[in-house]
């Protein structure tokens, strides 16, 4: 009865450390520009307002909104509507360690749309993006 008991605890034991072993061998960290980020949306009368924040490892050469496409659902189809990049008001900013805002596009009651949002971070060791995709109904 001991010996069984001995050989389980040895195989609890092997598989134990079959489990730990891979999560010690990836690799944690996020990325070499990139410390936080946030992405929303948020739908009001006549308007999507898309929140967003970037936070760097450091003051970086350029952070913040990427780009922001909608497209809007005509039948089961997605349908271009409006977008903004990088390079337009209030979507990015160069040598800061932060950046946020708050973009409105304009949406209308009743109809589904698909916003595609993508913040980055950019230094001299390169550039990172994360992407979410947001689905909601204009008011």
């Amino acid at each position: 009865m001991k010996k069984n008991k001995i050989i389980a605890f040895i195989c609890a034991a092997i598989c134990t450390v079959m489990l730990v072993i891979p999560a010690f061998a990836a690799n944690t960290r996020a990325s070499d520009q990139i410390r936080a980020y946030m992405m929303d949306t948020i739908v009001t009368e006549g308007a999507i307002n898309i929140e967003f924040s970037m936070t760097g490892k450091h003051i970086m050469d350029k952070l913040g909104c990427e780009s922001i496409y909608i497209y809007k659902k005509v039948g089961t189809a997605w349908v271009y509507n409006s977008s903004k990049t990088e390079d337009d008001t209030g979507m990015s900013a160069s040598n800061k360690g932060y950046h946020g805002n708050t973009i409105s596009l304009s949406g209308s009651a009743g109809v589904e749309y698909m916003v595609v949002v993508t913040v980055f971070a950019e230094n001299d060791a390169g550039r990172d993006t994360r992407s979410q995709t947001f689905y909601v109904t204009g008011k």
